[in-house]
């Protein structure tokens, strides 16, 4: 008796253990999200960047199996290690604004300040984030870097909760393994609270039903955050007319929209314009906007989340490669496969 008693606590104690057993993500972050504000100053031919604030922005809701980033996409991409192994506990990319500045006759000229943001886990050890540039030759030379130690803690500011209404449009589960969507209005006035859960829905609708999307609908939540105007100014300053396009339309502060996107659990953020006139945006893992009361919308919403999510660039497009029509509605052909390969990054 007493040796089947022995057994029977040897058994158990394995099996607690089992289940106490940590993930990778437990052992190296805190459920908890980190936003670094910076600011982004440079011309054509340098660029520095300087830590504003670091910000609280609550539980973290993206990644947590596959925390490095296989795909170096976008004009960006930085890593977080840990100081005593070196070992690489997350990655990503990302574009902004400024990699297109940079580019324009105006940048070869004056320096431009760029307010941006990167938010990461928090590691649970001291870690080392380090912001790489990447080339057009693929090379990446390291730009900005920070240690996350005790202090960090104590410089961390609680997130702005802007207590926005929230609209809940698709929920299909835990946002740790599913791709987010926060969808933020810009532009909408208080009287337009309809008009703005209107073109949500419309957005929703007209991306779900778009393959490969379609196919995954259970693996999506979508959510909609009405942003009010400030004193009659858009919240997050989108326009039309960046770098001389007539059309080209993106958000003037990057930091606002990491703030009222924030109010909801996101990996991807889309920001609807009310405009009229055809037009839109979108930059690698951080926004994309659409004119959404265009007579394009439909294809704009498509083309602009499809750049957010991979990267693809215009060049990649021809009318031959769309290939959307009522009975299969598929987008990118050709793309479909790295779109689904990104969205299982979250999902698997």
């Amino acid at each position: 008796m007493r040796r089947i008693a022995f057994l029977l606590t040897i058994i158990t104690f394995f099996i607690s253990c089992s289940r106490n057993e940590k993930s990778d993500f437990e052992k190296h972050f805190f459920d908890k999200t980190l936003r670094f504000n910076l600011i982004h100053t440079g011309d054509s031919y340098s660029e520095s960047f300087k830590l504003d604030k670091i910000y609280d922005d609550g539980l973290w809701y993206g990644r947590t199996n596959n925390t490095v980033n296989p795909y170096r996409l976008g004009a960006y991409y930085y890593e977080v290690r840990d100081v005593e192994t070196d070992e690489l506990l997350y990655s990503d990319g990302v574009s902004n604004v400024f990699s297109l500045w940079q580019m324009t006759e105006d940048a070869k000229n004056d320096k431009k300040s760029f307010n941006e943001s990167i938010r990461i886990p928090y590691p649970s050890r001291d870690a080392k984030i380090t912001l790489y540039k990447i080339d057009s030759l693929d090379v990446t030379e390291p730009v900005w870097e920070y240690v996350i130690d005790k202090r960090t803690k104590s410089l961390m500011e609680p997130m702005k909760n802007h207590n926005n209404r929230i609209l809940r449009l698709h929920d299909s589960g835990d946002p740790k393994k599913k791709v987010d969507i926060v969808i933020l209005g810009d532009g909408y006035n208080l009287n337009e609270i309809k008009h703005f859960d209107a073109d949500a829905l419309h957005f929703y609708n007209c991306l779900i039903n778009t393959e490969p999307f379609k196919s995954r609908k259970s693996d999506f939540n979508v959510h909609a955050v009405q942003v009010p105007p400030i004193d009659g100014i858009r919240t997050l300053g989108t326009k039309y007319g960046f770098f001389g396009h007539d059309r080209y339309a993106l958000a003037n502060d990057e930091w606002a929209v990491r703030e009222y996107a924030a109010q909801s659990p996101y990996d991807y953020i889309v920001i609807l314009m009310n405009e009229d006139k055809k037009g839109g945006g979108s930059l690698y893992n951080l926004y994309s906007v659409v004119a959404i009361n265009s007579q394009s919308d439909d294809y704009m919403i498509r083309h602009e989340f499809s750049h957010q999510i991979v990267g693809v660039a215009d060049k990649f497009y021809s009318v031959e490669q769309y290939c959307d029509s009522t009975e299969n509605s598929t987008y990118y052909c050709d793309f479909n496969d790295i779109i689904n390969d990104m969205l299982n990054l979250h999902t698997k």
